[in-house]
This record gives C-alpha cells, sequence and structure tokens, in this order.
C-alpha cells in the first residue's frame, strides 16, 4: 500500500505532498508528522527509503506507508488524555505520534508478537526522546510496547520487554 504521493527528500518534503495531497488535513496532525522524522525509524542502511509514500518491511520489522498513517491520525480525532491501543505497532513510529497528542495523561499501548520488533521500538523511542526538540512543544503520552499476540490477549500475561 502507498505510493499515492510521491516521494520527497526529507521529513518535511514527505509532510507537505502528503498535505497537498489533502491525505493530512488538520494542522495537529501536521505538527505531529512533522515532530516525529519517519527516516529515525528505519533501519540506518535503509533510510534513503524512509520519505517515500511506501510500506517498508526489514524482517520482522515493519512501518505502513505515511497516507495510510495519516489516513488514521485523521480519522481517530485524537485529543488529550485518550487511551490508544496499536496492535502490530511494529516501530512505534504511529505510537509515538499518537503519545504527542494524548499527552501525559492518556494510555498508550502497543502489542507487537515479535520480541526484536519490541526491542527496536523501545531504542527508536529512546532515540526520540534523546534528540526530538518537539517535547519542548509536546508532553509525550510515553508508548508502552509489550510481546502479546492480539488475536490471544489475556489480562496480565503480555510480556514487557525493557
Amino acid at each position: 500500500m502507498g505510493g499515492a504521493v510521491s516521494a520527497g527528500e526529507d521529513n518535511d518534503d514527505l509532510i507537505d505532498n502528503l498535505r497537498n495531497a489533502e491525505y493530512i488535513k488538520t494542522d495537529l496532525v501536521e505538527d505531529v508528522f512533522r515532530a516525529v522524522d519517519r527516516g529515525d525509524y528505519y533501519q540506518e542502511e535503509l533510510r534513503e527509503n524512509a520519505y517515500k509514500d511506501l510500506a517498508w518491511k526489514h524482517g520482522n520489522i515493519h512501518l505502513s506507508a505515511p497516507c495510510i498513517y495519516s489516513e488514521v491520525m485523521e480519522a481517530l480525532k485524537l485529543e488529550p488524555r485518550m487511551t490508544f491501543l496499536n496492535l502490530g505497532s511494529g516501530t512505534g513510529y504511529l505510537s509515538t505520534m499518537v503519545g504527542l497528542v494524548i499527552g501525559p495523561y492518556g494510555v498508550n499501548h502497543g502489542v507487537e508478537c515479535h520480541p526484536e520488533v519490541v526491542e527496536y521500538s523501545l531504542q527508536k523511542l529512546q532515540n526520540f526522546k534523546l534528540k526530538s526538540k518537539s517535547l519542548d512543544k509536546y508532553d509525550l503520552c510515553e508508548p508502552r510496547f509489550v510481546v502479546g499476540n492480539c488475536l490471544q490477549l489475556s489480562s496480565g500475561k503480555a510480556v514487557t520487554v525493557s
């Protein structure tokens, strides 16, 4: 899926293209897309593809196409203090953007069936927290990523990787 908008050279180009194609409609969604650089969620050696409107998968690590994420973010009509559950949370990219909107009093969980992907998402979240200037503007509802099968969830039985 994806490929609905042309590729950009960087995150700002990608967001401009998504806005021009009307996938991103609101200023809030545009702001959080700009605040979370998609390239930072790619493996470094594959980063040249980060700003294309395409889904990406490398082993078990995965990202949906930016046009899909923008439609999701717009459709959810997120507000502070909301609860968000991301099944198949992958790299944590979407969960991080959502966390900027729902803020410190929200609830933000991601469930992923592959432990190495949860480890990857935790690394990416840590990198975001260390280097992002957007945390001066937003209070993050930090995603909590757990290993589990979303088709067989049982209260209290998911394993947290830390």
